[in-house]
Formats: structure tokens, sequence, C-alpha cells
């Protein structure tokens, strides 16, 4: 009497189902992950920008006028994602900081230009909305 094996696995048209599914799911979840990594880089270049506000005011404190360059603040001009701009306004006594992106980063349509004066306007006089402050 023959009997007949069984064998214990997946089909291949499971498999390709599965693998369906998956590529379904990767194709949704994959542009929400992209804005959200561009959404912690904008946070990045946020934070940096006050970091150079604070050292703004502290080389005020110091010297009694802005600083002119941002090397004097510790900051290197160009970023990898961000590139950061310094002018100074008012016979330095005044400064408008800018976050401009770069690279990869200006997938980020909405947000690509952010804006820190010296009196703590954000994106003053700037078409970039406030909303990408939040």
């Amino acid at each position: 009497m023959l009997f007949a094996k069984k064998y214990a696995g997946f089909s291949l048209i499971e498999l390709l189902v599965s693998l369906a599914i998956l590529g379904i799911l990767a194709a949704i979840c994959y542009p929400s992950y992209q804005q959200h990594v561009l959404r912690s880089y904008r946070s990045q270049a946020i934070t940096q920008l006050f970091q150079l506000a604070n050292a703004q005011e502290q080389y005020l404190a110091d010297y009694g006028n802005y600083a002119a360059d941002l090397q004097a603040l510790g900051l290197p001009a160009a970023g990898l994602r961000y590139r950061f701009e310094l002018t100074l306004t008012d016979s330095r006594q005044g400064y408008l900081l800018a976050a401009q992106a770069q690279g990869s980063q200006r997938a980020d349509a909405d947000c690509l230009l952010f804006t820190l004066n010296h009196i703590g306007q954000r994106n003053a006089g700037q078409p970039q909305s406030l909303h990408c402050w939040e």
C-alpha cells in the first residue's frame, strides 16, 4: 500500500499573495515615513536656529554688538540638510538668522526656509508659513 507524503510549507500562490500584501503595505507606509524623517530634520534646524539666537545674545552681552559670522557663534555655515546664514541689521544691533533647505531636505517643499530675527519674530516678511515651526 502506497501512502502519499504530505509536505508542510507554503504553496507558490500563498507566497505570492503574502508578497503582494507586503508590497501594498510598504507602498502605503514609506511616504509617511519619509515625511516623518523630513519633519525631524526640520525640527533640528529650528533647534539650531534657537541655539544660534541664544549664542548671539550671549555675544551681545560679552561684546556689545552681535557677531558678524556663524563661526564666531560656533557653527559652520553649511550642513547636510540646511544652510545657515546670518545677516546683521541696524549697525550690528540686530540680526536675521536663516536656515535654507538644501539637498534631500528640499523634498520638504512646504518648509524650505526658516528665519528668526533679534526680537524673536519667526519668518517675518517671508512667504513661508508659520505652521512649519510647530
